[in-house]
Order: structure tokens, then sequence, then C-alpha cells
């Protein structure tokens, strides 16, 4: 009796240790065929059934690019039942023709308890047929959403911190009525030069301001992002915004023959955290070294991406001395491979612009 006791235990426990959930697709590709771009979104449905012996569970359902959603099964797939995925495709504002996108599925089976074993794939198909342009892409003004439209909404420019930058704001009115701008708020270091109207834009009529950005009362280093904005009684989109996007630079003139100059050295231009499992934390010191004659001073420290935080342990570094950068990546929110970087500028005059590069893998 006790060895068919034991019998019976052990066969019990090799099934469950045995067991193990299995995901098989009835497709992995769907085509879509011809989409018309102002149709709007598309979605395909991707089934597939559990053929292991234990508790499918999708942990994670990645699209590859940002043009395509996945929603699926969020609950436990039991042995021999069924699931879905489905994926949305938005040909808004796409490149029309083929396409081709793949999703990355990655579940509780066995095979991606080792992180570096690929993901199984699904991929959507079709060829999406661009819409008619509108009258405001004809005319040149597909800036906005209401009836008072802007040719472009933003600027972009590098300058010296002594310089100026001029640009116009175009608008044109495409409303049977006219256009009132109520209100304009500018930043301090941006002014109005002149403008073709005053307060109205007529119907079809098209109107510019000149406006003049000043570096020196910007009072900034490195790439800066700078809005004005418009309230208008568009009824539509009544509120309207123009970037300045500024990349501010040292004038060195100032510099004197024979001056003694800084002279920025860092440990490192580039930070590989290889593969980082999502949640865990990363962080890696960098020492900026000052191996010239006079004080090196760090301007600004900036990043690419929101994932990539710093601390600067002193922006001011004596000659021969040095200081701590402290570099830290989150991956709390984020999946997948990611390419940034952590932008340092100095009064250095010879390396006003020093760049480190932070990649590598958040694994889900």
């Amino acid at each position: 009796m006790k060895k068919i006791s034991l019998t019976f235990l052990f066969t019990c426990l090799a099934v469950l240790l045995f067991s193990q959930p299995k995901l098989e697709f009835k497709n992995t590709y769907y085509d879509f065929g011809e989409i018309k771009e102002e149709n709007g979104k598309v979605t395909g449905r991707f089934e597939f059934t559990n053929v292991g012996d234990s508790n499918l569970i999708l942990v994670n359902v990645r699209p590859g690019c940002g043009c395509t959603a996945a929603d699926y099964t969020k609950t436990p797939i039991k042995p021999n039942e069924k699931g879905f995925i489905d994926a949305t495709y938005d040909p808004y504002n796409r490149t029309p023709g083929g396409f081709t996108k793949n999703i990355r599925v990655y579940t509780n089976e066995p095979q991606f308890k080792n992180p570096k074993n690929p993901p199984h794939l699904i991929y959507i198909k079709g060829f999406a047929i661009k819409r008619p342009p509108t009258i405001f892409e004809i005319t040149g003004y597909p800036m906005g959403h209401g009836m008072l439209r802007m040719k472009t909404n933003s600027c972009k420019f590098i300058l010296k911190n002594t310089e100026f930058y001029t640009d116009t704001i175009k608008f044109r009115n495409f409303h049977t009525k006219s256009i009132e701008i109520l209100d304009i708020k500018y930043p301090t270091f941006i002014r109005e030069l002149s403008k073709s109207f005053v307060k109205e834009i007529q119907p079809n009529e098209e109107a510019t301001i000149v406006v003049q950005f000043d570096a020196s009362q910007r009072n900034a280093w490195g790439k800066q992002s700078d809005p004005i904005t418009f309230k208008t009684t568009d009824s539509l989109e009544p509120n309207k915004v123009f970037i300045f996007n500024s990349d501010i630079r040292e004038d060195f003139s100032y510099i004197k023959p024979g001056s003694n100059l800084p002279a920025i050295q860092l440990s490192t231009s580039e930070i590989n955290f290889e593969q980082l499992k999502k949640g865990v934390p990363f962080e890696y010191e960098v020492t900026i070294m000052n191996n010239g004659k006079g004080d090196l001073i760090i301007r600004n420290v900036s990043s690419s991406l929101n994932a990539i935080q710093h601390q600067l342990e002193n922006n001011v570094i004596r000659p021969n001395k040095k200081v701590t950068l402290t570099i830290s990546f989150n991956s709390n929110y984020r999946v997948g491979k990611h390419n940034g970087s952590v932008e340092i500028i100095t009064n250095d005059p010879n390396m006003s612009k020093a760049v480190i590069r932070v990649f590598g893998e958040v694994l889900p």
C-alpha cells in the first residue's frame, strides 16, 4: 500500500513539474488589404489556443512601432482554451503604400525564463491609400485644427548667446467671416517687431507677425523650447501656439590670446546598461575632469529622454580637479531598446558641448 502511495505521489509531482503552457496561433499574419487614410483606424484579430497543460498568461504584447496598438486577453488562458490579440493600425499621416508591422508577444512559457530568447512574432500588413489633400494643405497652411491656420507652428535655430534670431509667423483665415486675435503672450526675451494687421484677420486674408528672439535675454544654454501663445475667436481652435526651438552656444570672442582656458575630459562618452529588467534601477557615475588652466563651468546638463536623469556634484571645476555626474535610467515605464544621450554645455572653447550616449534594452 505504501509502495502504491509513493508511486502515485511521484507521478503527481512529475505532472506538476513538467506541465507547462504552450501558445499556438491560428494565424500569424493579418492582411488588411487596401485601407484609406480618411476612413481611420483598422483592427485585426489574432486568435490563439493554449495547447499546453497549464495556464497560459500573456506577460507583454508590444507593437513594433507607434502606429500599431494592441489589446489582448488579460486573464489566464486554461489548457485547450482560446485567447486573442487585437492589432490596430492608424494610417493617419503615414507614408502611403505597402506596410508590414510586427507585434512581439511574451508569455509565461518556459523559454522566456531566458530573456535572450526571441518573442513570438505576429504581423499585420496592408496597403495604405493617402487621402486627398485638404484646402489647408493645398494652400500651404496645414498647421492647426480650426479655420485660422498657420503655415508652420515652430522654428528651429542655432545662435550664440550674444545674437538675435528673427522669424515671421504666418496665418491665413479660411473662414467666411473675420477672426480676431484677442491676446498674444510673448516671453520676455521675444519681442514683436511688426504685424500686418491690427486685431482682425479678414476672410481668405494672409497675415504675418515678425518677432525677434534675444539670446542674451534668454540667459540659458543648450537646447531650449519656448512658446508664443495666441488667444483667438476661432471657434474650432481658439488657442494656438508657436514654438521657438533654440540651441544657444557661447560666444567666445571675449577670450584674449594667452588666457588661461579650461579643458573638459570625460571618463566615458558611452554608457551601455545592456539588458535591464523592467523596474530595476540603473545608475552610473561619470567623472568630469578639468585638465585646463582656467575654471571649467558647466553651463547646462540636459537629457534627450525623460527616462534618463542626472545629478551634478558641482558646476564649477577648478584646474586639475574633478566632479561626479551621476546618470540614472528609469526603467519603470519603458520596454525594448533605448538610445538616448546626456548633453553637457561648458565654457571650454574647444569643446563647448560634450555628449554622453546612453543605450541598452529594458526587458519585460
